[in-house]
Protein backbone atom coordinates (compact mmCIF):
# COMPACT_ATOMS: atom_id res chain seq x y z
CA UNK A 1 0.00 0.00 0.00
CA UNK A 2 2.86 2.75 0.62
CA UNK A 3 4.26 2.00 -2.89
CA UNK A 4 1.10 3.24 -4.23
CA UNK A 5 0.88 6.07 -1.91
CA UNK A 6 4.16 7.08 -2.90
CA UNK A 7 2.75 7.00 -6.25
CA UNK A 8 0.11 8.80 -6.29
CA UNK A 9 0.59 11.31 -3.47
CA UNK A 10 0.22 14.78 -5.44
CA UNK A 11 -0.88 13.73 -8.88
CA UNK A 12 -4.17 15.29 -8.15
CA UNK A 13 -2.45 18.59 -8.40
CA UNK A 14 -2.89 20.36 -11.96
CA UNK A 15 -0.90 18.81 -14.51
CA UNK A 16 -1.06 22.28 -16.48
CA UNK A 17 -1.11 24.98 -13.34
CA UNK A 18 2.51 26.14 -14.62
CA UNK A 19 1.05 26.58 -18.18
CA UNK A 20 0.68 30.51 -17.24
CA UNK A 21 2.88 31.92 -14.37
CA UNK A 22 0.78 33.42 -11.71
CA UNK A 23 -2.65 31.07 -13.02
CA UNK A 24 -4.05 28.96 -10.96
CA UNK A 25 -5.45 26.53 -13.17
CA UNK A 26 -7.07 23.86 -11.16
CA UNK A 27 -10.69 24.71 -9.52
CA UNK A 28 -11.57 22.78 -7.04
CA UNK A 29 -14.26 20.56 -6.57
CA UNK A 30 -16.78 18.96 -4.00
CA UNK A 31 -16.98 14.49 -3.79
CA UNK A 32 -19.78 14.56 -1.65
CA UNK A 33 -22.04 12.44 -3.41
CA UNK A 34 -25.23 13.48 -4.50
CA UNK A 35 -26.46 10.18 -4.73
CA UNK A 36 -25.38 6.86 -3.61
CA UNK A 37 -26.10 3.22 -4.99
CA UNK A 38 -29.35 2.02 -3.33
CA UNK A 39 -32.16 -0.85 -3.73
CA UNK A 40 -34.82 1.79 -2.03
CA UNK A 41 -36.84 3.13 -4.92
CA UNK A 42 -36.62 6.92 -4.73
CA UNK A 43 -36.65 10.01 -7.12
CA UNK A 44 -32.99 10.40 -6.69
CA UNK A 45 -32.34 6.29 -7.35
CA UNK A 46 -34.44 6.95 -10.49
CA UNK A 47 -32.35 9.79 -11.85
CA UNK A 48 -29.15 8.04 -10.86
CA UNK A 49 -30.92 4.89 -13.48
CA UNK A 50 -31.09 7.35 -16.09
CA UNK A 51 -27.65 8.88 -15.67
CA UNK A 52 -25.90 5.24 -15.50
CA UNK A 53 -27.95 4.44 -18.36
CA UNK A 54 -30.91 2.38 -17.42
CA UNK A 55 -32.06 -0.06 -14.04
CA UNK A 56 -30.20 -3.14 -15.78
CA UNK A 57 -27.28 -0.81 -15.54
CA UNK A 58 -27.87 0.51 -12.71
CA UNK A 59 -28.51 -2.83 -10.97
CA UNK A 60 -25.28 -4.16 -12.10
CA UNK A 61 -23.40 -1.50 -11.25
CA UNK A 62 -24.01 -1.66 -7.71
CA UNK A 63 -23.63 -5.17 -7.21
CA UNK A 64 -19.95 -5.00 -8.88
CA UNK A 65 -19.57 -1.67 -6.20
CA UNK A 66 -20.68 -3.09 -3.42
CA UNK A 67 -18.60 -6.59 -4.45
CA UNK A 68 -15.30 -4.05 -4.32
CA UNK A 69 -16.04 -2.39 -1.49
CA UNK A 70 -16.22 -5.26 0.28
CA UNK A 71 -13.23 -6.91 -0.93
CA UNK A 72 -11.34 -3.94 0.28
CA UNK A 73 -10.89 -2.41 -3.19
CA UNK A 74 -11.30 1.36 -2.70
CA UNK A 75 -9.35 2.97 -5.13
CA UNK A 76 -8.29 2.68 -8.91
CA UNK A 77 -5.14 4.02 -10.60
CA UNK A 78 -5.12 5.07 -13.88
CA UNK A 79 -1.78 5.62 -15.76
CA UNK A 80 -2.27 7.56 -19.00
CA UNK A 81 -1.51 11.08 -21.11
CA UNK A 82 -4.65 12.51 -19.77
CA UNK A 83 -5.17 11.55 -16.77
CA UNK A 84 -4.03 14.53 -14.41
CA UNK A 85 -6.85 16.25 -16.13
CA UNK A 86 -9.33 14.29 -16.35
CA UNK A 87 -10.19 15.20 -12.53
CA UNK A 88 -13.53 16.20 -13.60
CA UNK A 89 -14.22 12.75 -14.65
CA UNK A 90 -13.10 11.10 -11.36
CA UNK A 91 -15.05 13.69 -9.18
CA UNK A 92 -18.48 12.74 -11.35
CA UNK A 93 -17.59 8.64 -10.69
CA UNK A 94 -16.85 9.15 -7.21
CA UNK A 95 -20.73 10.82 -7.12
CA UNK A 96 -21.90 7.75 -8.02
CA UNK A 97 -19.61 5.60 -6.26
CA UNK A 98 -18.57 7.33 -3.03
CA UNK A 99 -16.33 5.11 -1.53
CA UNK A 100 -13.85 4.17 -4.42
CA UNK A 101 -11.64 7.30 -5.52
CA UNK A 102 -9.97 7.32 -9.08
CA UNK A 103 -6.42 8.63 -9.22
CA UNK A 104 -4.84 9.92 -12.52
CA UNK A 105 -1.04 9.53 -12.87
CA UNK A 106 -0.33 11.63 -16.04
CA UNK A 107 2.67 9.85 -18.00
CA UNK A 108 2.75 9.01 -22.06
CA UNK A 109 5.07 7.48 -24.27
CA UNK A 110 8.31 5.52 -23.08
CA UNK A 111 8.14 6.74 -19.36
CA UNK A 112 4.99 5.04 -19.18
CA UNK A 113 5.54 1.72 -20.58
CA UNK A 114 8.76 2.19 -18.30
CA UNK A 115 6.39 2.38 -15.57
CA UNK A 116 4.16 -0.75 -16.38
CA UNK A 117 7.57 -2.67 -17.15
CA UNK A 118 8.85 -2.18 -13.43
CA UNK A 119 5.68 -3.20 -11.79
CA UNK A 120 5.45 -6.18 -14.30
CA UNK A 121 8.80 -7.47 -13.66
CA UNK A 122 8.75 -6.65 -9.72
CA UNK A 123 5.37 -7.59 -8.84
CA UNK A 124 4.76 -4.62 -7.34
CA UNK A 125 1.83 -2.94 -8.63
CA UNK A 126 0.49 0.27 -8.67
CA UNK A 127 -1.72 0.82 -12.14
CA UNK A 128 -4.77 -0.96 -12.50
CA UNK A 129 -5.89 0.93 -16.08
CA UNK A 130 -3.40 1.99 -18.80
CA UNK A 131 -5.45 4.15 -20.22
CA UNK A 132 -3.53 5.90 -23.22
CA UNK A 133 -3.31 5.87 -27.33
CA UNK A 134 -3.43 2.69 -29.84
CA UNK A 135 0.07 2.44 -30.77
CA UNK A 136 1.06 1.62 -27.03
CA UNK A 137 -1.65 -0.19 -26.15
CA UNK A 138 -0.94 -2.47 -28.88
CA UNK A 139 2.46 -3.49 -27.59
CA UNK A 140 0.81 -4.10 -24.07
CA UNK A 141 -0.70 -6.54 -25.75
CA UNK A 142 1.89 -7.73 -27.43
CA UNK A 143 3.89 -7.88 -23.69
CA UNK A 144 0.80 -10.00 -22.27
CA UNK A 145 0.20 -6.86 -20.04
CA UNK A 146 -3.55 -6.73 -20.07
CA UNK A 147 -6.17 -9.07 -18.54
CA UNK A 148 -9.06 -9.00 -20.42
CA UNK A 149 -11.88 -7.56 -19.75
CA UNK A 150 -15.24 -6.25 -21.72
CA UNK A 151 -17.55 -3.83 -20.08
CA UNK A 152 -20.82 -4.72 -19.69
CA UNK A 153 -22.00 -1.65 -20.50
CA UNK A 154 -20.21 -1.53 -23.94
CA UNK A 155 -22.66 -0.54 -27.06
CA UNK A 156 -22.75 -2.82 -30.44
CA UNK A 157 -19.20 -1.82 -32.19
CA UNK A 158 -21.81 -0.11 -35.27
CA UNK A 159 -23.02 2.44 -32.53
CA UNK A 160 -19.46 3.79 -31.39
CA UNK A 161 -16.23 5.61 -33.15
CA UNK A 162 -14.63 3.55 -35.51
CA UNK A 163 -12.32 0.70 -34.10
CA UNK A 164 -13.35 1.20 -30.20
CA UNK A 165 -13.00 -2.46 -30.12
CA UNK A 166 -9.56 -3.57 -29.07
CA UNK A 167 -8.45 -6.97 -29.70
CA UNK A 168 -9.50 -9.64 -28.01
CA UNK A 169 -10.87 -8.05 -25.41
CA UNK A 170 -7.87 -6.84 -23.74
CA UNK A 171 -9.08 -2.86 -24.19
CA UNK A 172 -11.65 -0.73 -25.64
CA UNK A 173 -12.29 3.29 -26.59
CA UNK A 174 -13.39 5.41 -24.24
CA UNK A 175 -12.98 8.66 -25.66
CA UNK A 176 -11.86 10.64 -29.04
CA UNK A 177 -9.23 13.50 -28.14
CA UNK A 178 -9.51 16.67 -30.69
CA UNK A 179 -6.46 18.74 -31.46
CA UNK A 180 -5.91 21.64 -33.39
CA UNK A 181 -3.92 24.73 -33.28
CA UNK A 182 -3.38 27.29 -30.77
CA UNK A 183 -2.05 30.97 -31.09
CA UNK A 184 -0.85 33.34 -28.87
CA UNK A 185 -3.71 36.48 -28.78
CA UNK A 186 -1.26 38.66 -27.92
CA UNK A 187 1.30 38.06 -30.88
CA UNK A 188 -1.26 37.05 -33.51
CA UNK A 189 -4.06 38.32 -35.08
CA UNK A 190 -7.18 35.28 -35.99
CA UNK A 191 -7.42 36.71 -39.32
CA UNK A 192 -3.52 35.73 -39.87
CA UNK A 193 -3.85 32.24 -38.77
CA UNK A 194 -2.97 29.41 -41.32
CA UNK A 195 -6.10 27.09 -42.12
CA UNK A 196 -4.41 24.31 -44.11
CA UNK A 197 -1.24 21.91 -43.07
CA UNK A 198 0.66 23.81 -46.41
CA UNK A 199 0.26 27.32 -44.59
CA UNK A 200 2.23 26.80 -41.55
CA UNK A 201 5.34 26.75 -44.44
CA UNK A 202 4.44 30.35 -44.64
CA UNK A 203 7.74 32.53 -44.07
CA UNK A 204 6.13 34.30 -42.12
CA UNK A 205 5.90 31.24 -39.18
CA UNK A 206 9.33 30.59 -39.70
CA UNK A 207 11.27 30.18 -36.00
CA UNK A 208 7.68 30.87 -34.64
CA UNK A 209 6.03 27.37 -34.44
CA UNK A 210 6.37 24.64 -32.01
CA UNK A 211 4.97 21.15 -32.23
CA UNK A 212 5.69 17.82 -29.96
CA UNK A 213 8.39 15.71 -30.98
CA UNK A 214 8.33 13.67 -33.61
CA UNK A 215 11.03 11.40 -33.59
CA UNK A 216 9.48 9.35 -30.40
CA UNK A 217 5.61 7.63 -29.74
CA UNK A 218 3.35 10.20 -29.16
CA UNK A 219 0.91 12.56 -30.71
CA UNK A 220 2.94 14.30 -33.65
CA UNK A 221 4.45 11.10 -35.18
CA UNK A 222 0.97 9.70 -35.51
CA UNK A 223 0.00 13.25 -36.93
CA UNK A 224 3.10 12.77 -39.89
CA UNK A 225 1.25 9.38 -40.65
CA UNK A 226 -1.89 11.13 -41.13
CA UNK A 227 -0.22 13.43 -43.50
CA UNK A 228 1.52 11.42 -45.54
CA UNK A 229 -1.87 10.07 -46.50
CA UNK A 230 -3.13 13.70 -47.94
CA UNK A 231 -2.00 14.62 -51.77
CA UNK A 232 -0.05 17.60 -51.25
CA UNK A 233 0.95 17.22 -47.44
CA UNK A 234 3.01 14.68 -47.34
CA UNK A 235 6.08 17.08 -47.27
CA UNK A 236 5.15 18.81 -44.05
CA UNK A 237 8.02 16.72 -42.04
CA UNK A 238 10.69 18.23 -44.42
CA UNK A 239 8.93 21.84 -44.48
CA UNK A 240 8.22 22.22 -40.94
CA UNK A 241 11.93 21.28 -40.36
CA UNK A 242 12.88 24.06 -42.60
CA UNK A 243 10.45 26.18 -40.44
CA UNK A 244 12.78 25.97 -37.31
CA UNK A 245 9.65 24.49 -35.97
CA UNK A 246 10.71 23.69 -31.74
CA UNK A 247 10.07 20.60 -30.98
CA UNK A 248 8.57 19.31 -27.58
CA UNK A 249 9.53 16.53 -26.07
CA UNK A 250 6.33 13.96 -26.55
CA UNK A 251 6.25 13.05 -23.04
CA UNK A 252 5.88 16.45 -22.13
CA UNK A 253 1.87 16.34 -22.41
CA UNK A 254 1.44 19.71 -22.40
CA UNK A 255 4.97 21.07 -23.86
CA UNK A 256 3.26 23.01 -27.09
CA UNK A 257 0.81 24.79 -25.34
CA UNK A 258 2.64 26.11 -22.49
CA UNK A 259 5.33 27.70 -25.02
CA UNK A 260 2.79 29.42 -26.74
CA UNK A 261 0.70 30.82 -23.21
CA UNK A 262 4.19 31.93 -22.00
CA UNK A 263 4.81 33.89 -25.67
CA UNK A 264 7.96 31.71 -26.49
CA UNK A 265 6.14 30.65 -29.38
CA UNK A 266 3.24 32.14 -31.33
CA UNK A 267 1.33 29.11 -32.42
CA UNK A 268 1.17 25.31 -31.38
CA UNK A 269 0.76 22.49 -33.49
CA UNK A 270 -1.45 19.72 -32.69
CA UNK A 271 -2.59 20.66 -29.14
CA UNK A 272 -5.25 19.19 -27.52
CA UNK A 273 -8.22 20.59 -27.13
CA UNK A 274 -8.76 19.57 -23.02
CA UNK A 275 -5.57 20.98 -22.41
CA UNK A 276 -6.22 24.25 -24.16
CA UNK A 277 -9.89 24.57 -22.04
CA UNK A 278 -7.67 24.57 -18.79
CA UNK A 279 -5.00 27.07 -20.12
CA UNK A 280 -7.98 29.08 -21.33
CA UNK A 281 -9.80 29.23 -18.10
CA UNK A 282 -6.81 30.02 -16.32
CA UNK A 283 -6.62 33.66 -18.05
CA UNK A 284 -3.61 32.31 -21.00
CA UNK A 285 -3.52 34.55 -24.16
CA UNK A 286 -4.07 31.39 -26.16
CA UNK A 287 -7.44 30.49 -28.97
CA UNK A 288 -7.93 27.36 -30.07
CA UNK A 289 -9.09 26.63 -33.26
CA UNK A 290 -9.50 23.81 -36.87
CA UNK A 291 -7.87 23.86 -39.84
CA UNK A 292 -10.07 23.57 -43.12
CA UNK A 293 -9.51 20.03 -43.36
CA UNK A 294 -7.74 16.83 -42.24
CA UNK A 295 -7.97 17.77 -38.30
CA UNK A 296 -6.58 15.22 -35.98
CA UNK A 297 -8.00 13.03 -33.71
CA UNK A 298 -7.30 10.08 -31.49
CA UNK A 299 -8.65 7.75 -29.21
CA UNK A 300 -7.84 7.04 -26.49
CA UNK A 301 -7.90 3.18 -24.73
CA UNK A 302 -8.54 1.21 -21.58
CA UNK A 303 -7.75 -1.96 -20.65
CA UNK A 304 -6.66 -3.72 -17.41
CA UNK A 305 -3.46 -4.31 -16.44
CA UNK A 306 -2.67 -7.85 -15.30
CA UNK A 307 -2.24 -7.64 -11.98
CA UNK A 308 -4.04 -4.48 -11.06
CA UNK A 309 -4.22 -4.14 -7.14
CA UNK A 310 -8.15 -3.17 -7.62
CA UNK A 311 -9.29 -5.46 -9.98
CA UNK A 312 -13.30 -4.92 -9.29
CA UNK A 313 -12.99 -1.63 -9.08
CA UNK A 314 -11.29 -1.26 -12.36
CA UNK A 315 -13.95 -3.13 -13.41
CA UNK A 316 -16.99 -0.72 -12.01
CA UNK A 317 -14.97 2.11 -13.84
CA UNK A 318 -14.87 0.88 -17.63
CA UNK A 319 -18.08 -0.45 -16.77
CA UNK A 320 -18.88 3.53 -16.14
CA UNK A 321 -17.40 4.99 -18.78
CA UNK A 322 -19.69 4.28 -21.54
CA UNK A 323 -22.78 5.61 -19.06
CA UNK A 324 -24.31 9.17 -19.89
CA UNK A 325 -23.21 9.93 -16.61
CA UNK A 326 -19.59 9.52 -17.84
CA UNK A 327 -20.37 10.85 -21.46
CA UNK A 328 -21.51 14.14 -19.41
CA UNK A 329 -18.06 14.44 -17.63
CA UNK A 330 -16.20 13.84 -20.58
CA UNK A 331 -17.53 16.31 -22.41
CA UNK A 332 -17.24 18.71 -19.90
CA UNK A 333 -13.26 18.16 -20.14
CA UNK A 334 -13.52 19.12 -23.95
CA UNK A 335 -13.00 15.80 -25.01
CA UNK A 336 -15.93 13.52 -26.89
CA UNK A 337 -17.32 10.14 -25.77
CA UNK A 338 -17.17 7.23 -28.45
CA UNK A 339 -20.14 5.91 -28.06
CA UNK A 340 -21.67 8.31 -31.28
CA UNK A 341 -25.25 9.61 -29.68
CA UNK A 342 -23.56 11.36 -26.91
CA UNK A 343 -23.04 15.19 -26.98
CA UNK A 344 -19.67 16.56 -27.64
CA UNK A 345 -17.89 19.42 -25.68
CA UNK A 346 -19.06 23.09 -25.85
CA UNK A 347 -16.89 25.19 -28.30
CA UNK A 348 -16.35 22.65 -30.57
CA UNK A 349 -18.67 21.00 -33.80
CA UNK A 350 -19.80 17.74 -33.41
CA UNK A 351 -17.39 14.81 -34.06
CA UNK A 352 -19.36 13.94 -37.08
CA UNK A 353 -19.02 17.24 -38.47
CA UNK A 354 -15.36 17.83 -38.25
CA UNK A 355 -13.19 17.15 -41.41
CA UNK A 356 -10.92 15.04 -40.05
CA UNK A 357 -7.88 13.00 -41.54
CA UNK A 358 -8.13 9.85 -43.99
CA UNK A 359 -8.71 6.75 -41.36
CA UNK A 360 -5.88 4.22 -40.92
CA UNK A 361 -7.04 1.15 -39.01
CA UNK A 362 -5.95 0.24 -36.44
CA UNK A 363 -4.11 -2.55 -36.76
CA UNK A 364 -1.90 -0.79 -39.73
CA UNK A 365 -0.88 2.51 -37.03
CA UNK A 366 2.06 0.14 -35.54
CA UNK A 367 3.59 0.31 -39.05
CA UNK A 368 2.24 3.60 -40.24
CA UNK A 369 3.76 5.29 -36.77
CA UNK A 370 6.76 3.31 -37.14
CA UNK A 371 7.46 4.90 -40.37
CA UNK A 372 6.58 8.00 -39.65
CA UNK A 373 9.35 7.94 -36.64
CA UNK A 374 12.20 6.23 -38.53
CA UNK A 375 11.43 9.40 -41.45
CA UNK A 376 11.36 11.54 -38.64
CA UNK A 377 14.27 10.46 -37.13
CA UNK A 378 16.62 10.72 -40.18
CA UNK A 379 15.23 14.44 -41.13
CA UNK A 380 15.01 15.81 -37.48
CA UNK A 381 18.58 13.47 -36.40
Amino acid sequence: MKLRQIVTAGVALAVVAWLVAGCSSSPSSSTTPSATPTSSPSSSTSSLQAELGGAANYTAMEALYNQAVAAGQKSVVIYGPSAGTDTKLYTAFKKSFPDITVTGVPVVGPPMTAKLSAEMSSGKHVDDIAYTGSTDMLSYIKNGWFTPFKPSTVPAASDLAAESYGPGNDFFGFTVGLSGMVYNTNSVKASQVPTTWTGLLNSQWKNKLVMYDPTAVGEMDDIFAHLALVPGDSGLMTGLKAQNAELSPSTDITGPLTAVAQGAKSLGIGVPYAFYLVAKASGAPVQFYLLDADNYTVTLYGGIVKGAPDPLAAELYEDWMYTPQAAAAIASEGEYSTVLADAGPAGVPALSAIKVFPYIPLSGIPAADGNAITQAQKIYG
